[in-house]
């Protein structure tokens, strides 16, 4: 986490920097005297919470929070006010009204700052994955109205073509071109196909599965995907765990989610590595699903790993989003993330990543578990 401290007096910065170094090791802290110099950070930086003076001189705490919460780039970035015991009531209510999100009046203990620091990391993160989940939604709703309208142009053109070219004798040169555009139909059918998914409009058929041999089924293929210079390996029937992992699953889809995260594995690891699919039951309390978005209770997860060369930290924010790739023009939709991540949501699942650049990525998934199934699709 990254934490921006503005504040004109040293002594002040010196405890925040002793509180977080003690309480919050992970963090990361960056101090600044000055208001002005204080949002250019923010915008260059992007701090997940800002602890902020009022009385500084030039510009002081009002102005800060006014111009931080009306430029886009800082806009959503939470801020904590620390001012001296004396402050007035009216200056408590200007700097909520201005967008603070906290007003603290010293003296204050490092345990009460770090507490209310916590609680602005939680709510930022909430915030971010809600505009997340509308970005989603309304882009679905988007792209699932185009691909279902698409989709009845396509039928006409392939059935017209198909025709043609089944009256066109084997030896003419319209046979080649006439194949070429029921090629072509068929591409643009599975990319109507793709947005479907990604807008969850597409029907599933759910069906009880043993997640252990479904994606043990589905070996074979991604082998073929991933090529000889990875190796894959299956943990999927751990023998720790001698109950069966089972969930409601579209088989269908969730062969599709395998496939694409085997694709973008094989893509980050083009001098070959280690591709690794693993299956545990997972019990989830409060303190581990509520980052994730899900209620506390027993989950299949389901984690894919490689040892490729990792993303971005700037990057790790977006690779979810529709549309987003870093390929070169021609060589990506950006819909393979984005679908694993509507399939995912479809399940009432969650999806979260780790990746270090030059080592690797993890993707981890959870899907709900299911404990009295009338039909078992696949066993170990």
């Amino acid at each position: 986490m990254k934490i921006l401290a503005i504040d004109d007096s040293k002594v002040n910065l010196l405890l925040y920097k002793g509180a977080i170094a003690q309480h919050l090791k992970d963090a990361e802290l960056q101090t600044t005297r000055s208001g002005a110099e204080g949002i250019e950070l923010a915008r260059n930086w992007h701090p997940d919470t800002i602890l902020l003076d009022l009385q500084m001189p030039e510009m002081d705490g009002f102005e800060t929070i006014h111009r931080l919460k009306r430029t886009p780039a800082t806009a959503f970035i939470p801020i904590i006010i620390i001012t001296a015991s004396d402050a007035a009531s009216k200056d408590r209510i200007r700097a909520l009204d201005l967008g603070a999100d906290a007003f603290l009046q010293k003296p204050i203990t490092s345990e009460e700052l770090i507490a209310h620091i916590k609680v602005m990391l939680r709510i930022k993160k909430a915030e971010e994955q809600l505009r997340h989940s509308q970005k989603l939604e309304a882009i679905g709703l988007l792209a699932g109205g185009i691909a279902h309208d698409f989709n009845n142009i396509l039928t006409v053109i392939r059935g017209y073509s198909t025709m043609l070219l089944m009256q066109t004798p084997p030896d003419s040169p319209q046979g080649e071109s006439l194949q070429m555009i029921v090629d072509a139909v068929k591409r643009a059918a599975g990319l109507t196909q793709n947005l479907l998914t990604f807008s969850r409009k597409q029907e599933s058929t759910p069906v009880m599965a043993e997640l252990c041999g479904l994606v043990s089924g589905f070996e074979k293929f991604i082998k073929r995907i991933i090529g000889d210079n990875i190796r894959l390996s299956l943990a999927c029937c751990a023998q720790s765990t001698p109950e069966p992992l089972l969930t409601m699953v579209d088989r269908s889809m969730i062969e599709q989610l395998l496939m694409n995260l085997a694709i973008n594995a094989r893509d980050a690891m083009p001098d070959g590595g280690q591709l690794t699919i693993a299956t545990a039951n997972a019990v989830l309390e409060n303190k581990t699903a509520e980052p994730l978005g899900l209620p506390p209770g027993r989950y299949i997860h389901l984690t894919i790993s490689d040892t490729g060369s990792g993303i971005p930290k700037d990057v790790l924010p977006k690779i979810f989003d529709p549309f987003f790739t870093t390929k070169e023009i021609g060589k990506g939709s950006g819909l393979g993330l984005s679908m694993v991540y509507g399939i995912i949501k479809q399940h009432g699942g969650a999806i979260s990543v780790e990746s270090t650049p030059g080592t690797g990525t993890t993707f981890s998934i959870y899907l709900p578990a299911n404990d009295t199934p009338e039909t078992v699709l696949e066993s170990c």
